[in-house]
């Protein structure tokens, strides 16, 4: 046999090795039970009542993972899983209206994740830690195979002392004590005390520290038409004034209490007709409220009502109850991470 005859031999013996050899990659490759395959991480995230929110004035939800070995960290130790909406339906989407699914491409092990939150980040935030406004958070624990985080308000890191707000009361009384007398045109004035010299406070709610992201706020809403919302003021506290004055009057008396008087012709204006009485189809809630929230968010309720109450038609110094709704709105939700 001449020798280029054997060259040709081995070239097509060669030539077959890497064939085989290229099939056996391709095959174990593609996943077969009994070869090797990547891990693939997945996550689930469901919600409960949290609400629908204009992106324009109110901003969007945004999910984040913590990657630090302790609970106590700082905000460069998220790493964002995507921003979300709820639909009008209570369903939850993408920004864009599909479906939404947690973005692990920013976290190389699952089991690095210690802690989740949800925030809510104002229009134009394009920052990559989270907001001020954090609404729910939760650490892991691990069921089965899968790491499960249960989230809430009541987390340390979000506001833990909203455990107390499904049992507080809220108690208030018509009354104008910054004319100088309660009674002279308590029909224009609302305060949340319980008695007609302001001195005992008529909600039991926890002080807030001012380092919370959240604080309370109180409205009188017009039933009729209820594009008509007044602002009684923020508070921290409810042995503490609100920080609206705008509508009373001066020299009048100090009730170091949530309230407001309207008493001032043309006020608040902006469209808002002036209050005459408050015995006529009023509606009162007390919500809670982001501290950060920016525009045309501050001139509307945020959803999360505390209490709130219609307003009956009573003589001076009658103390009306509140319903306390927060039980029955209070949002959740849980993330389910595994990897296969």
């Amino acid at each position: 046999m001449k020798s280029y005859d054997l060259r040709i031999i081995f070239l097509m013996i060669k030539f077959s090795v890497i064939l085989v050899l290229f099939a056996s990659i391709v095959f174990y490759s593609c996943g077969d039970d009994s070869g090797i395959v990547t891990s693939q991480n997945k996550g689930t995230l469901t919600v409960n009542r949290l609400q629908q929110l204009d992106k324009n004035v109110e901003g969007t939800y945004e999910l984040w993972g913590s990657i630090e070995t302790g609970l106590d960290h700082g905000e460069n130790a998220y790493r964002s899983l995507g921003r979300f909406a709820i639909n009008a339906s209570g369903q939850i989407t993408d920004t864009s209206g599909s479906a939404f699914s947690p973005n692990l491409g920013k976290i190389a092990n699952i089991n690095n994740v210690n802690d989740v939150i949800i925030t809510i980040q104002p229009p134009g935030y394009s920052d990559t830690i989270p907001s001020n406004i954090k609404i729910l958070g939760g650490a892991k624990h691990l069921q089965g195979t899968e790491l499960v985080f249960d989230l809430s308000m009541h987390y340390s890191d979000i506001l833990p002392v909203s455990s107390q707000f499904s049992s507080a009361q809220g108690k208030f009384l018509l009354a104008s004590p910054t004319t100088g007398t309660a009674s002279s045109q308590y029909q224009k004035g609302i305060w949340f005390t319980q008695d007609t010299n302001g001195t005992t406070a008529g909600i039991t709610l926890p002080a807030l520290p001012d380092t919370a992201e959240w604080t309370y706020q109180a409205w009188v809403v017009s039933i009729p038409n209820t594009s008509f919302k007044y602002n009684i003021g923020r508070f921290d506290s409810p042995n503490l004034r609100d920080n609206n004055q705008l509508c009373e009057l001066t020299g009048g008396l100090i009730w170091n209490v949530p309230g407001h008087d309207w008493l001032q012709s043309n006020c608040p204006g902006g469209g808002l007709p002036d209050i005459q009485s408050l015995n006529n189809d009023y509606h009162v809630i007390i919500t809670l409220e982001p501290r950060y929230e920016q525009g045309s968010a501050l001139n509307k309720p945020f959803y999360l009502w505390i209490f709130e109450k219609s307003i009956n038609i009573h003589p001076f110094g009658t103390v009306q109850d509140m319903t306390n709704s927060f039980g029955s709105i209070e949002p959740s939700a849980q993330l389910r991470l595994s990897s296969n």
